[in-house]
């Protein structure tokens, strides 16, 4: 009752400051006491119905005195991650100041151990997806509110904050698609001063933010900005930031590791929005170290770049420029490896799986050609300028796992520099650069150029590239290998146009060239000297001036199962892959390769046939001469002169003019003086016998024209003799000897004569077989019949028989003839010896018994039988001798009737007593009889050459005699 009283009886200020007292206190309690926990609960509600997640708020404070607020242990739960969102301590300090700022002020808006947490998960699939599909749904949930029409004059509302500030932040993202979860780890904070939405001096809405990586280094942002219009303005730095951390977010889409770098980087920046966005760099500077990039599995990086350092940045987004003055790359190193399915280098930046990776390559396949015909069209929006590129002490391994075992290829020691490069722009640019190859080849190259539209000219120089290096990718191909030579190359080349058409000359050198077939000697050249390349892709020509070979050896060998060097190469040469392409080749227009002039100095060219026994070897040495006007183009015609050495002594040459399509020679091919004991081995085979010695010369003129052949040759085969027999199976059958000896003249020479003609469009025409057939079928010949080869010594006489009168053995005059055509064969073909055989023959039965018939009718006075019938007593006497030989009638041996008239009738009987008489006789000649008419013939035979022709008695000899054959004189034999 009492504080009653003193209330009514107290004044009107006093209650007013009572009231006033008991609501600060009741704004206190509620404040302190009442608000954080309705705060707390509403908040947590309100935020978990919104994202669908438990939401955690630990702790709310309120100090209504001070008019600020702390919330406490903020968390939207997540299964995988425990937290999505979260932090330790929000600090918020609104000023009472606003209301007489007309703005809202606070004063400090801490946040302390914010947390942000995002997890990618197989299928990209990530973990807030939720969260984002629940908003979605709430939205489409609630009903659509026609919008107000926009105020162009609307503005921001005026918010101005004296600190905003983050500490013990961080930026948390695991990367789970893959394998392997790999997850990183960002600290973060700033500290933002004077922020306001309507900025009045230069010192408003400063910030500073910092971001560490999670293995050093940090991210420094700091500068001003501005509303209405929004600009902003700064300096951005990262430094020291390590990419492996980085690089294993990112491990699952592509193929290769970062197991070190760090990047630094920093620019200053203007941004600016107003009716367009304007965004201005300066003074940008990108620097990579020690970064590497490996392929798993690899002992070493594919890629290092131990140092590149971008200065300089400058882009311009409303005049679409970026300038860069200065691109340095020290020492960077790349190691490219060629397997099966490819270069690993092309691979590297794909996804791991293979159907992406084909997407992928399609896309960045269409980008490139669109990129690629914007430059050529000069269509390019942005003007990119690049002043300088250098690049020092690079290297470049190239590793072709494709071979067994793999090689590897380096250039080493190289320098590139590249200047005023410029896209969008037609502007010349020019580099130069050098390296080594192989370790002993030297490179030096430069050029200058424009990419809009393509004009690029270069010059190359390339010295003592040892050609071994790359004998492994042509022993893969071919059965030849590469043991030495060191290539020299000038060049220069021009790319100009759409196509574009390249235009090239060129020079060079191979020094010491050693090539192997299979291991073994197959080509060498002291000096290959090429001079006057040109090329031209757009007329597809070939233009060489002049080819020299100095000191070049040829090893052409026919191995022992008769395959030559083209049929080897063709057996061990890997089939071509991409048969279709050379198929759609086929109507394109083939290239035109001409060469002026080829020289050969002192080289020579060996052949080698292991199929026969001993093996045949003849080589040209000391070779010389030129090839002229070589071309691929149809009707070209090739002129040859050139001279050699067979062997090293029988002088060659080989001169005229060939021409391949359509066939056409003109060629004259000379050879003098070749030892013919090189071709034992042959002799041997087919004849049976060694050579003994001899020499061969050959002088041949080839014509071919409209596909008809016209040869002739001369072939002397001079004191060619063969010696010991050699057992063969394909040898001929007959007496070689003998007919070589025909052959020869008493000179010691064998001419032989061969004319061929012949239409090679005929499928059975061989020019191999015809000349083997002629020079065979001639020895052969010689060999198999001797007198035939001698008839034109013996004026057409066949020699092997020589005629005698029947019953005689007198040498009459046609023997005589014909013995001295004999003598003459004997002073023409030395070599040669006759062998006399006294022969009989059915006729000298005849003459034999006639010369006894007549003996005993007339004796020394018979003249014969016509002369006989004449006289009627040599009649009686020879129908005498019938009668009593034969004890018979004469008139019984004439079975038609006899003439009326006597004396005729008598010649009829005497006749027919003749006729048979000499039939009777006939038989009756004994063979002694006839042994000693052959063996006389013979003798006398002998006699007349020897003594009366100058035969040599050694070279005549008579053989044993022979009766009742088909010749009445001799026969002659041929022996050497």
């Amino acid at each position: 009752m009492k504080v009653l009283e003193t209330w009514k009886q107290a004044s009107w200020k006093i209650k007013t400051l009572v009231i006033l007292g008991i609501i600060y206190v009741l704004y206190a309690l509620l404040g302190f006491l009442v608000a954080p926990g309705l705060v707390r609960d509403n908040a947590s509600e309100i935020l978990a119905e919104l994202t669908g997640r438990d939401v955690q708020i630990n702790e709310v404070k309120i100090n209504p005195l001070a008019l600020s607020a702390t919330i406490n242990g903020f968390a939207i739960k997540d299964e995988q991650t425990e937290v999505l969102a979260g932090f330790d301590h929000l600090y918020v300090n609104f000023q009472l100041s606003s209301l007489f700022r007309w703005s809202w002020f606070f004063d400090q808006v801490a946040l302390d151990g914010l947390t942000v947490r995002a997890r990618r998960n197989p299928g990209s699939a990530f973990n807030f997806d939720d969260v984002l599909a629940h908003l979605e749904a709430q939205a489409e949930a609630e009903p659509v509110e026609e919008a107000p029409p926009e105020d162009e004059n609307a503005s921001l509302p005026s918010i101005a904050i004296g600190q905003l500030l983050l500490t013990n932040g961080d930026l948390r993202y695991t990367e789970a698609a893959g394998k392997e979860p790999h997850e990183l780890i960002l600290p973060i904070a700033f500290d933002i001063t004077n922020f306001s939405t309507v900025a009045k001096d230069k010192e408003s809405n400063d910030y500073a933010i910092r971001l560490e990586g999670p293995d050093g280094g940090g991210f420094e942002w700091a500068g001003n900005f501005e509303f209405a219009p929004f600009t902003a303005n700064g300096r951005l730095q990262v430094e020291r930031v390590d990419l492996v951390s980085l690089a294993k977010l990112g491990a699952e889409q592509v193929r290769f590791t970062v197991p070190s770098g760090e990047l630094d980087l920093e620019a200053n920046y203007q941004f600016s929005q107003g009716e367009d966005i304007k965004l201005l760099i300066s003074q940008g500077r990108v620097t990579l170290r020690n970064l590497s990039l490996q392929k798993p599995g690899e002992e070493s990086p594919s890629i290092q770049f131990p140092a590149i350092t971008v200065s300089g940045i400058a882009v311009d987004t409303q005049a679409q420029t970026v300038s860069i003055p200065e691109v340095e790359v020290s020492r960077p190193e790349v190691n490219a490896v060629l397997e099966e399915a490819g270069l690993d280098l092309a691979t590297l930046f794909l996804p791991p799986d293979d159907d992406k990776a084909e997407q992928v390559k399609e896309q960045v396949k269409e980008k490139a050609q669109a990129a690629a015909e914007r430059i050529v069209e000069a269509e390019t929006f942005w003007k990119v300028t690049l002043d300088r590129l250098g690049v020092k002490g690079s290297t470049l391994r190239f590793r072709d796992q494709t071979l067994t075992p793999a090689q590897t290829v380096e250039m080493t020691e190289g320098d590139f520099e590249l200047t005023n490069l410029v896209v969008g722009e037609e502007a010349p640019f020019q580099w130069q650069g050098s390296a080594k190859i192989a370790g002993e080849g030297q490179l030096t190259h430069s050029g200058e150029g424009m990419l809009a539209p393509l004009n690029i000219a270069s010059k190359a120089s390339l010295s003592g590239l040892p050609l071994a290096t790359f004998s492994p990718w042509m022993e893969r191909e071919v059965p030849l290998s590469l043991r030495a030579g060191l290539l020299a190359l000038d060049l220069d080349a021009k790319v100009e146009g759409d196509a574009p058409d390249i235009t090239a000359s060129a020079s060079g050198t191979v020094q010491g060239l050693n090539v192997l077939e299979n291991g073994q000697a197959f080509f060498k050249a002291n000096n290959v000297a090429l001079q006057g390349l040109t090329l031209s892709t757009a007329t597809q020509q070939v233009n060489i001036q002049d080819v020299a070979l100095s000191g070049m050896d040829v090893l052409h060998k026919v191995d022992s199962q008769g395959r030559d060097l083209s049929m080897r190469i063709a057996a061990g040469t890997r089939p071509s892959e991409g048969g279709s392409a050379s198929a759609s080749g086929d109507n394109e227009k083939p290239w035109q390769v001409a060469v002026k002039k080829v020289r050969v100095i002192g080289s020579q060219v060996r052949h080698e046939d292991q199929t026969v026994t001993p093996n045949f070897r003849i080589g040209l040495y000391q070779l010389s001469g030129t090839v002229t006007n070589l071309n691929t183009r149809p009707g070209s015609r090739v002129n040859l002169n050139l001279q050699a050495q067979i062997d090293r002594y029988a002088p060659f040459t080989a001169k005229g003019v060939v021409s391949p399509e359509p066939l056409y020679s003109n060629l004259n091919v000379s050879l003098k003086n070749y030892e013919m004991t090189s071709l034992t081995p042959f002799t041997g085979l087919y004849l049976g016998y060694q050579v003994e010695k001899g020499q061969l010369g050959v002088d041949t003129g080839v014509d071919i024209e409209n596909n008809r052949l016209e040869s002739k040759s001369e072939i002397l085969a001079d004191q060619f003799y063969l010696g010991e027999k050699v057992e063969s199976e394909e040898a001929v059958k007959v007496p070689i000897k003998l007919g070589l000896s025909v052959l020869r003249t008493r000179n010691g020479e064998i001419n032989l004569p061969v004319t061929m003609s012949g239409d090679l469009d005929d499928p059975s025409f061989s020019v191999t077989g015809m000349i083997l057939k002629v020079l065979t079928n001639v020895v052969v010949k010689a060999a198999t019949a001797p007198f035939s080869m001698l008839a034109g010594l013996a004026g057409g006489q066949n020699l092997e028989q020589i005629q005698f009168a029947p019953g005689s053995a007198e040498v009459g005059p046609d023997t005589s003839n014909s013995l001295a055509a004999v003598a003459k064969v004997l002073t023409e073909k030395p070599d040669l010896s006759f062998g006399l055989i006294g022969t009989t023959s059915q006729e000298d039965r005849v003459a034999l018994a006639e010369q006894q018939i007549g003996m005993d009718v007339a004796g020394e006075d018979w003249a014969g039988i016509d002369l006989a019938l004449e006289e009627s007593s040599l009649r009686r006497k020879l129908k005498r001798r019938y009668e009593s030989a034969t004890d018979q009638d004469v008139e019984t041996l004439v079975s038609d009737p006899l003439p009326e008239e006597g004396d005729e009738a008598d010649k009829m009987l005497a006749r027919a007593a003749w006729d048979a008489m000499v039939k009777s006789g006939a038989k009756a000649v004994t063979s002694q009889q006839l042994v000693e008419l052959a063996r006389l013939r013979s003798e006398n035979a002998k006699a007349t050459l020897v003594q009366q022709l100058g035969a040599e008695q050694s070279r005549v000899y008579l053989n044993e005699s022979r009766v009742d054959g088909e010749v009445t004189g001799l026969t002659l034999t041929l022996g050497k």
